[in-house]
C-alpha cells in the first residue's frame, strides 16, 4: 500500500465504506483470487465471502495484522488523525461545464509524482503524505468551478501540476458513456 490517501481509501474500503467503483474493482479481482487458490467453489461463493469478510470486519482486521507485520503503526486503521497530512490542499477547480470525457492516468499519476508521491528516479523520495484525490470521473458532469481535484503538497508551487492535471482531464458538452472497470474475465 501506497500514501496516506491510499491507505485511507483502503481503509474505507475494507470497511464497506468506500467508493462503488473501488469496491466493485477489489471484489471482482479478490473474488479471482480466492477462487483460484482453492479457498470457494466458486467466483460468485468467493465474492460473497468476501463481502460477509467486509461486513463482519475481517478484511479490516486483516489489514491490521499486515500493516503490524510489515512494522507499521496498525493503529492508523482506527486513527486517522495519526497519518502525516500534506501542508496544502489546493482545491483544483474546472475550466468549463460540461461532463469529464477522458482522464489521462499514467499523465495524472506523474502529476502526484511532481509533488512527491512517486520516483522519478530510484534515488528520489517518496513523501507519503502528497497526492491527489479526484474528485469527478468519466461521464460525471461538472459545472465551471467545480472542484475536478484536490491536491495535497507540501510546496505551494503547484502550477505545473495543475497544468498537468487540466491539460490531460477533458471536458466536453456531450456526455460519454462510463467505461467498464473490467471488459473482459479470462478462466
Amino acid at each position: 500500500i501506497g500514501n496516506a490517501l491510499e491507505i485511507k481509501e483502503a481503509i474505507a474500503t475494507l470497511s464497506g465504506q468506500g467508493p462503488a467503483d473501488l469496491t466493485d474493482l477489489s471484489l471482482a479481482l479478490g473474488s479471482q483470487m480466492v477462487y483460484l487458490a482453492d479457498k470457494a467453489p466458486s467466483v460468485e461463493a468467493a465474492a460473497k465471502m468476501l463481502k460477509e469478510n467486509i461486513r463482519n470486519g475481517k478484511a479490516l482486521a486483516t489489514l491490521h495484522r499486515f500493516i503490524q507485520a510489515q512494522g507499521g503503526n496498525p493503529d492508523l486503521i482506527t486513527d486517522p488523525s495519526l497519518f502525516q497530512e500534506a501542508k496544502y490542499q489546493i482545491a483544483v477547480p474546472t475550466k468549463k461545464s460540461g461532463y469529464v470525457t477522458k482522464i489521462k492516468a499514467q499523465e495524472i499519476g506523474h502529476a502526484a509524482m511532481m509533488l512527491g508521491a512517486g520516483r522519478e528516479t530510484k534515488d528520489s523520495v517518496i513523501d507519503l503524505s502528497v497526492g491527489i484525490i479526484l474528485h469527478k470521473k468519466i461521464g460525471d458532469k461538472v459545472e465551471l468551478g467545480d472542484t475536478l481535484c484536490t491536491i495535497h503538497a507540501n510546496d505551494e508551487n503547484v502550477g505545473k501540476v495543475i497544468e498537468k492535471i487540466t491539460n490531460n482531464v477533458t471536458i466536453e458538452s456531450e456526455k460519454t458513456k462510463s467505461k467498464q472497470l473490467i471488459l473482459k474475465s479470462i478462466q
